[in-house]
């Protein structure tokens, strides 16, 4: 089964109660979703390079259409997975302060199926490091709390170590045992045809935001960088979320019982703190709680942190997990941004995509950020005025 999963912007409006209905957006599930658009455009093909097919749904100008080729150019110049990602661009009326909403498609996998996707796809000393470091075996344990079958009280906030072997606050398995994966994520790490011809999600742009198109002498001090943001948000459909936001969407009363939080992804293999690696835990566990203690990235099982992550909407830091802390300027997948700021991808990024199994294209080693443009990080600021998109829970 196929889920089509939401990234809408900053409006707390975007995050509805659960009621289990397929009537809802926020848990919208299709078995079938092809592109139909009848604009097209598609990135010159090379091999050992990411391609995408990019499809107007309808909406879209044609100046976002010409910046969301450049977008996905960047995100080719980088990557070199021989597959094919298709991405339907649309435009809307979005939600005040919202600027994109990224929809894509997610499908279950077993844990030994892409741990050991993981490990034959390895191409670089990251990758090695990484893989090595994650839990041997057909399942993981994680640092967990407000379930609705936590053994510290119904939602506690409360974290316990849920290992999928059954006891309190464990009822099976099936939430250790999965990872999901956007078919984007998938088709890179061979899990699916690379050159699959459905639709891998599709990205809205607001109408209502004044846009700078033209990088070429940095961005306008009153616009939002398009490139910049279209980025972004290819970088949500490439598989840069958590499943934190699933927990944190529905961490309060009745809740979920833990084995139907079957939301893990990729990066949240890689997500830990200092307790979910401690007394208790142990190197290679992650923390998966919805809570504001620190999480960071790390490629040793836990021991180093690399950069640190936001903790959700509503029981972390205010700011969806499926990004970098905000206004440190961490990377492209930072979750808001300035009017006037040239949006790049960093070093930081390039490690989360490296480690989740894309291929990165060598480049020259002084560089520590990829320059979206020849103004490079001119007019960068630590001032953020607009969240980029939210990760909005579903239930399957």
């Amino acid at each position: 089964m196929t889920i089509l999963t939401s990234f809408p912007l900053i409006d707390s409006t975007c995050h509805p109660p659960f009621h289990g209905t397929e009537a809802n957006v926020a848990h919208c599930i299709c078995r079938v979703y092809i592109v139909l658009g009848i604009f097209a455009l598609s990135s010159p093909r090379a091999s050992a390079q990411l391609t995408f097919n990019i499809t107007n749904q309808g909406g879209a100008t044609a100046q976002m259409m010409t910046g969301f080729q450049q977008a996905a150019a960047i995100w080719s110049s980088v990557l070199n997975d021989p597959v094919t990602i298709n991405i339907k661009v649309n435009a809307a009326a979005l939600q005040t302060g919202q600027i994109g909403a990224t929809s894509a498609f997610f499908d279950p996998y077993a844990y030994s199926s892409v741990r050991n996707a993981l490990i034959n796809d390895r191409t670089s000393a990251r990758d090695i490091s990484s893989t090595n470091a994650l839990q041997s075996g057909s399942s993981f344990t994680m640092l967990i709390n407000r379930t609705k079958n936590s053994p510290n009280g119904v939602v506690s906030a409360l974290p316990y170590f849920d290992t999928g072997a059954g006891g309190p606050g464990d009822l099976g398995a099936e939430n250790n045992n999965t990872i999901r994966l956007t078919s984007a994520n998938a088709k890179a790490l061979g899990l699916i045809a690379g050159d699959l011809a459905g639709s891998d999600g599709t990205i809205t742009f607001s109408t209502l935001k004044s846009y700078d198109f033209d990088r070429s002498n940095g961005i306008n001090a009153s616009q939002v960088d398009f490139v910049g943001v279209a980025v972004h948000e290819i970088g949500h459909l490439l598989g840069f979320i958590s499943g934190v936001d699933n927990l944190d969407g529905n961490g309060t009363a009745p809740g979920l019982n833990d084995n139907q939080l079957k939301f893990v992804s990729a990066i949240d293999l890689y997500r830990f703190s200092s307790r979910s690696i401690g007394t208790g835990g142990g190197v290679g566990v992650i923390d998966w709680t919805a809570d504001n203690t620190v999480k960071y990235l790390s490629e040793d099982g836990g021991l180093t942190p690399l950069v640190t992550f936001s903790n959700g909407d509503n029981f972390g830091d205010g700011v969806g997990a499926s990004h970098w802390k905000d206004n440190l300027g961490i990377g492209i997948m930072d979750p808001t941004v300035a009017s006037g700021e040239f949006l790049s991808i960093m070093a930081n990024d390039l490690a989360a995509f490296d480690m989740i199994g894309y291929n990165l294209t060598p480049t020259p080693e002084p560089s520590n950020c990829i320059l979206l443009g020849a103004a490079g990080l001119a007019g960068f600021s630590l001032i953020r005025r607009y969240g980029y998109d939210r990760f909005q829970k579903i239930i399957a």
